[in-house]
């Protein structure tokens, strides 16, 4: 992946602009071609993915994993701050100890559960034990499901557990389980991305235990947590085993808004995601009763090709259970046994029975049972604000390579070849205008003064269709993020023609233009004021758009000779040409034709 040698040298400009209020922009009038084909949707059969070479699916996976963070506003990483953790109200049993725990992984901000571990001073193998969407979140304790059971079960059998609530769930009552919305998706934060670094936390707190063995983790989880589980198994090489339950599947990708990070799918399903997984251990648990029903059919087939490139087929395993959506005694069982095989070097067809079990009382498990949240406690509104302004913190010159990686992913491109523009031929030579305004005047004379000139053709975008889909942002592109795709469609048919726009066609064109060779561009933005979320959300909205360094992060991408004009005093990009003025229909011509 190609990167630009420019620094985000006014990176603190655009960061001393951000308390400005939006100003007004135009909306350039849209020429549509075809209607668009129907979105994506989470209930979508989805065909197996296609399986390359070792080396090309290799930096498939590798961008696999960087998108993932880059959805989850992962990239760059934030910082990991102290945990400051806290272990404490220990419940002694003859064979298992069992622990409250509570740790920040963000300042404030508290990850909660408990922790069961074997009695001795080890170091023992750990295991992250994510929950899903059952009632009693981490306490759930049923025939279909008993989260303290396995922890339990785990603990005797020589593991270190800890399992950890999702957000809004039991102990973690900060946040509500619906958290998030259009401002805080802007800059990455989002329900499925702090479960997914409150998972990626639990590891540095693995990591900081002395009685832990830390030459790799297990992790296991049903239904939502099979999700994090093989969402943090991908992009956290840590993870030496994994066994998600009830969850991988071709027509089904998650349901739960925890589930469903913002541009996440948009050409990627589970599937492919947990095939990133390869060649480490990975077990497919799976049930006649829901959407894994035909696992072993469909989905452990595709996944067990990708362990076929690393001649790793013995690390990958799948199984049915006859039973409904679950993590039972027989799915346990079964996990069991493959943590005891990877982790503890026992034979590949050993059983490790469950034994009887008995949870400990509520208020022996519940972390704030009795106690208030800590005094630093943060509120959502507060969450919200500390991590934009750490997002704000990041903007910086070392940090481009990161933040020009997440601007692609945001956008929906896999790597720029915005290396260098091409050198168009004599003839050919700036001929051809790209034409996205509104402005008849201006196409006259672009036609008059012997311009080539071809419309921009916009995919329509059906609002009403989109609003009907669940979680469409996790599987389709906004109304902003598709001009951006048809700009760089436009480009790459025409890839010598000089891109003209205004309004939010100009704005979607300086982001394209981060993603393919331009080698001329005047783009009217209107006034749009760079430092406003508002502005934003009504014009350019695309969920991590701002947390990847919105137009400053695109215009340092750049490669050809653009112009942004129209730019009063609150847009800043540095990069490219800015004029606060804007040029009227004959300047630009002129411009066009004396270079």
């Amino acid at each position: 992946m190609s990167r630009s040698g420019q620094a985000l040298t006014a990176v603190a400009v655009t960061i001393a602009a951000l308390a400005l209020p939006a100003g007004p922009t135009s909306v350039y009038a849209q020429r549509e071609s075809a209607p668009a084909a129907p979105y994506r949707t989470l209930n979508d059969r989805f065909a197996p993915p296609v399986v390359p070479s070792l080396d090309v699916w290799k930096t498939r996976a590798t961008y696999l994993r960087e998108h993932i963070l880059a959805s989850a506003g992962l990239l760059p990483m934030p910082a990991k701050t102290p945990l400051n953790p806290v272990v404490f109200g220990d419940v002694s049993h003859p064979d298992y100890v069992v622990s409250k725990v509570y740790f920040e992984s963000l300042p404030g901000f508290f990850v909660t559960g408990n922790l069961y571990r074997p009695v001795g001073s080890g170091p023992f193998p750990a295991i992250a034990s994510p929950h899903g969407h059952w009632t009693y979140g981490r306490l759930e304790n049923t025939d279909l499901a008993s989260v303290p059971g396995r922890a339990i079960n785990l603990a005797r059998q020589g593991f270190v557990v800890f399992t950890y609530d999702m957000i809004g769930y039991d102990d973690s009552r900060q946040l509500t389980h619906t958290f998030g919305g259009r401002r805080e998706n802007l800059w990455g934060l989002s329900l499925a991305g702090l479960q997914l670094w409150n998972s990626i936390r639990t590891l540095d707190f693995f990591d900081s235990l002395p009685y832990v063995r830390h030459d790799g983790y297990g992790a296991t989880g049903a239904s939502g947590g099979g999700t994090q589980t093989f969402l943090l198994a991908a992009v956290d090489d840590r993870v030496a085993v994994a066994a998600p339950v009830n969850m991988i599947s071709l027509h089904m990708q998650g349901g739960c808004l925890c589930e469903n990070l913002p541009g996440l799918r948009l050409d990627t399903t589970n599937v492919e995601i947990a095939a990133t997984i390869a060649p480490r251990p990975l077990l497919m648990v799976s049930a006649t009763g829901d959407w894994t029903a035909e696992t072993m059919e469909a989905e452990y087939p595709a996944v067990r090709k990708f362990y076929e490139l690393f001649g790793a087929e013995s690390h990958v395993k799948a199984l049915r259970i006859d039973a409904p959506h679950n993590y039972n005694r027989e799915s346990r069982e079964a996990v069991y046994a493959w943590m005891a095989r990877w982790l503890q070097q026992a034979s590949a067809d050993a059983r490790v029975p469950e034994r009887s079990f008995h949870p400990d009382p509520l208020a022996d498990l519940m972390v704030f049972y009795g106690r208030p949240l800590p005094s630093n406690a943060v509120t959502a509104p507060e969450l919200t604000e500390r991590w934009i302004a750490a997002a704000k913190a990041q903007l910086t010159a070392p940090n481009l390579p990161a933040l020009g990686a997440a601007l692609r992913h945001v956008l929906g491109f896999s790597a720029t070849t915005a290396a260098a523009p091409p050198v168009p031929s004599r003839n050919e030579r700036g001929r051809t205008v790209l034409l996205a305004t509104s402005d008849a005047e201006l196409e006259r004379l672009l036609r008059r003064a012997g311009f080539n000139v071809r419309p921009v053709m916009f995919t329509p975008f059906d609002a009403k269709a989109a609003s009907a889909v669940t979680h469409f942002e996790t599987y389709n592109r906004t109304a902003a993020n598709q001009r951006v795709a048809d700009i760089v469609a436009a480009v790459r048919e025409s890839p010598t023609a000089i891109l003209v726009a205004d309004g939010d066609a100009a704005l979607a064109g300086l982001l394209a233009a981060a993603v393919v060779p331009l080698p001329r561009a005047v783009l009217n933005v209107n006034g749009f004021d760079t430092s406003s979320d508002e502005a934003f959300l009504e014009h350019l909205y695309i969920p991590g758009l701002r947390r990847a360094g919105d137009m400053q992060t695109a215009a340092s991408l750049v490669r050809g000779d653009v112009i942004v004009h129209g730019a009063g005093e609150r847009f800043h990009a540095m990069g490219v040409r800015v004029e606060p003025r804007m040029l009227t229909a004959a300047e630009i011509v002129a411009r066009l034709r004396h270079r």
